[in-house]
């Protein structure tokens, strides 16, 4: 008998029971190894989409069924190639396996038992001892393409496949094939070699497999051969030895149905986790949540009937009640509660998806969405309570009221009203456009309307104003609505002291969104959004190693310890979702060892880098959960901050906090030193609860960066970083939730100030100046009859003019220019307005100043 090494723990003389295929020791004594070459060609297969072939992957490998039933069944841990069956992304059309095997050698131990040395079999469960073991490399790639890519891939994958198997050496590939590989979305290698796991370019792999054909001690398990114990020691009479084989047609169908469920169970893994969080944007989460409970609830269900055929498939090889157990297996798995729980789900996330797929074409329209069960409109509310509930106090507002039983039966109606709404915004571009969803309210929804605001039925009807059901009176000077972030953009700006790792904090949570566990993100592409570089202590003498990922980047500065590693203020923008796109604002930290100075120069870089900004939807604050005491410059930092954007940005402060494993994802000491800091702080009422609360460990985001630079780490370790990623993963999406709910905090409505008014005021100097200067040029040159050419030459963003220098003028025909000395001092900025004036007023017109950046 044959089976897959799936365990690379067996050895020649172990005792393997298979009954559950597992790996029961090994049996004591000398025994004389014998080593026998391969020359078989090696086999490569490729197999394209979501075919057939592809249904059942574990069979094309040449995973016997026995073997498969016991990884169906979970009786046995998978590992190496037989982990193809947790392959987490959803296999379509786009998705390509390359196979490759090869067998270059067996060991033996055949002649070894001794007949007269008879071992007790009692207490080690096996039935099976292995005489063989086949040594190769067993090696699945899982790509999955581009759509439009595809068909330019298909002909490089067939080539590879072809040369794999007759080629000596590895072909050279043209730069075109390589740039076409890099499409490539993603690359899982599963493997008998873990080398393999760890490569994630096509190239890389095929390359590798070429090495390593030569190196036959870096082969691995392939497979054992397995000999009865009763038939090496027919002197044994031990009842546990006993092993049979299920009869073939009743482990097919068997099969099927565990394989149908497996595959249905992993793709409403995937649309819960995947697709429909993307698609729904943060919405109509109570409904996700509620399909999370039932899926729960139906993997209850399929593992307590998975542990009654596990049962029975081990008494079935033990040859015990044997027919018995058939009939239950049989009518176990014709029990149809699973699979209308199962259907039951699917018509569930269907529904959700087409929910998904309107709230996209409503926001394309220009509507938003409103689910108002979240407004807590329910039956026992009377209609006016509902209008004042969803009006609030914007006049220009239209509500389409309607649900999905409406929707669905009057289409002609939905239509002609959907168009009529969208008909009223092309003439009324301040008019705010909203789908009041009543599918989920126990509110008993009578029809299918239109409601306006009273404004808005007066300003329709001007000669004849009468009072409506649909809307109250309301100002019409109050200002635009404040949005729940239904611009594509949420502007996020990132504090925090030197150190505390805001940009590795941006990288981190961009990966935690992009990939579910640790394992996919390793055999995925990173996400670089900031390249970042890191000391790491590695291996028992504690030596330091610099981890560096991503390209250099200027703005990032790793040598100087102490001070900021960002250098000035820089935004990055990643989608989080379908509609969404997320700009982060990294600034330098405070706290720099330069001094207060040196944060002040920090704090004004940032106020004028935000000068272009129209609004935020919040201030992220990133601190370490276990500090001592808080950083001295927080106080001037939040001072700076509330005199800038006004006290009503307190509701807009988000705290998060790195590196919190150590803290079990808790604020840990950091919370009551803020708690102190903010009871004593001159605004009060700084919210800081578990809402705006979030704790994340970029530990686990470091680890990853490490091994992609072939840093090695205690396998003990792994398990603890595979649960910070999956914990930070949860709060990512958390995280993510929020911000796509925060309102806009917009300048010159909520967003006001004395500062910020001066702050806007001094940005308007330097443009009325250069206007008042353009008309002295341009009065000289009309008296003069002259005209000339002026282009403007780009500098140094940040460098500004510094009149404290001299400047000798120079002739340049007839006139005189004096030359500018640029500095990039960030405090020269009121030197050289006054500077300016006072030029102009003294000398007036002498000279033309070149003063263009």
């Amino acid at each position: 008998m044959e089976r897959i090494a799936i365990d690379n723990s067996g050895t020649l003389r172990s005792f393997y029971d298979g009954c559950q295929d597992i790996i029961r020791g090994k049996l004591i004594g000398n025994f004389i190894t014998q080593s026998t070459s391969c020359e078989e060609q090696p086999t490569c297969l490729l197999i394209k989409g979501r075919t057939p072939e592809s249904q059942n992957l574990l069979a094309k490998i040449n995973i016997d069924w026995e073997l498969r039933l016991s990884i169906y069944l979970k009786l046995v841990p998978v590992s190496g190639i037989a982990s193809l069956i947790n392959y987490p992304r959803r296999i379509d059309k786009n998705t390509r396996f390359l196979y490759f095997h090869q067998k270059t050698y067996t060991e033996s131990c055949h002649d070894s038992f001794n007949d007269s040395e008879t071992p007790s079999f009692s207490k080690t469960c096996a039935t099976h001892i292995i005489t063989e073991i086949n040594w190769g490399m067993n090696i699945i790639i899982v790509l999955q393409l581009a759509p439009d890519q595809a068909i330019k891939i298909d002909p490089i994958l067939e080539k590879i496949t072809l040369s794999l198997i007759n080629d000596t050496r590895a072909m050279r590939m043209k730069q075109d094939e390589k740039d076409l590989c890099e499409t490539v979305i993603s690359i899982t290698v599963y493997a008998n070699i873990d080398e393999f796991t760890k490569l994630t370019k096509l190239e890389d792999v095929y390359r590798e497999i070429f090495k390593l054909k030569k190196v036959r001690n870096e082969h691995q398990r392939l497979s054992y051969i397995l000999f009865p114990i009763r038939t090496l020691y027919p002197q044994c009479t031990e009842n546990n030895l006993t092993f049979m084989c299920i009869d073939q047609s009743v482990a097919e169908s068997l099969e099927v149905y565990l394989l149908q469920k497996c595959n249905e169970l992993k793709l409403l893994r995937f649309r819960l986790n995947h697709d429909l969080p993307n698609l729904l944007q943060g919405k109509l989460e109570e409904q996700l949540k509620e399909s999370h409970t039932c899926l729960g609830q139906i993997d209850e269900i399929h593992e307590q009937q998975l542990q009654q055929i596990r049962e029975l498939v081990i008494k079935i090889r033990k040859e015990i009640n044997i027919q018995n157990s058939i009939d239950k297996i049989t009518e176990l798995y014709s029990q149809t509660t699973v699979s209308n729980s199962l259907q039951k789900l699917t018509n569930i996330l269907d529904e959700l998806k087409t929910k998904g797929k309107l709230i996209t074409k409503l926001q394309k329209n220009g509507f938003e969405y409103c689910n108002v069960a979240n407004l807590g409109i329910r039956n026992e509310l009377a209609e006016s309570q509902i209008i004042d509930i969803l009006f609030g106090n914007d006049s220009q507002k239209a509500l389409l009221f309607s649900n999905d039983t409406f929707r669905n039966d009057d289409q002609e109606n939905w239509t002609k009203l959907y168009s009529q709404m969208m008909e009223e915004s092309k003439n009324n571009s301040q008019l705010r456009l909203v789908y009041a969803d009543f599918t989920y309210s126990t509110y008993k929804l009578k029809k299918m309307t239109i409601n306006l605001s009273k404004d808005l039925i007066e300003n329709q009807n001007p000669s004849k104003p009468q009072p409506s059901e649909s809307g109250t009176e309301r100002k019409s000077t109050s200002p635009p609505p404040l949005l729940s972030s239904s611009n594509e953009f949420i502007n996020i700006l990132l504090l925090g002291e030197s150190g505390v790792g805001k940009s590795t904090f941006i990288n981190a949570f961009a990966n935690y969104l992009h990939f579910q566990s640790l394992d996919e993100a390793q055999h995925g592409k990173p996400i670089v959004i900031i390249p970042v570089s890191f000391i790491m202590t590695i291996n028992n003498n504690f030596d330091e190693q610099i981890i560096k990922f991503g390209e250099i980047d200027s703005n990032e500065n790793h040598n100087d310890i102490g001070q900021s590693v960002t250098q000035k203020c820089k935004s990055y923008v990643f989608n989080i979702s379908n509609e969404k796109k997320l700009r982060f604002i990294d600034t330098p930290g405070f706290g720099d060892t330069r001094g207060n100075n040196q944060d002040n120069l920090n704090m004004e870089e940032i106020f004028s880098f935000l000068h272009n900004i129209s609004y935020l939807n919040g201030i992220c604050l990133l601190f370490k959960p276990e500090v001592v005491q808080l950083n001295s410059y927080l106080y001037s930092c939040c001072i700076q901050l509330f005199d800038y954007f006004g006290e009503n940005i307190r509701d807009y402060f988000i705290f998060c906090f790195t590196n919190a494993r150590s803290t079990f994802f808790a604020p840990g000491n950091t919370r009551p030193l803020l708690n102190t800091f903010f009871e004593t702080f001159s605004i009060k009422k700084i919210p800081f609860e578990k809402r705006n609360t979030f704790c994340f460990d970029s530990e686990a985001f470091r680890y990853l960066v490490a091994i992609q630079n072939s840093i090695e780490f205690d396998p003990k370790e792994r398990n603890e970083f595979e649960q910070s990623w999956s914990r930070s993963t949860i709060e990512s999406k958390r995280f993510r939730d929020f911000l796509c709910n925060q309102k806009s905090y917009r300048k010159n409505y909520e967003w006001q100030s004395n500062n910020n008014a001066q702050f806007q005021i001094k940005n308007m100097i330097r443009p009325i100046l250069e206007t008042i200067r353009n008309i002295f040029r341009n009065i000289l040159l009309y008296n003069l009859n002259l005209s000339i050419k002026i282009s403007a030459t780009h500098a140094n963003p940040l460098s500004m003019i510094c009149y404290k220098c001299n400047r000798n003028p120079e002739k340049f025909g007839q006139f005189w220019i004096l030359s500018d000395h640029i500095h990039s001092s960030l405090n020269m900025v009121s030197l050289i307005v006054l500077s300016f004036i006072h030029s102009l007023v003294k000398k007036y017109i002498p000279f033309i100043n070149r003063v263009l950046v």
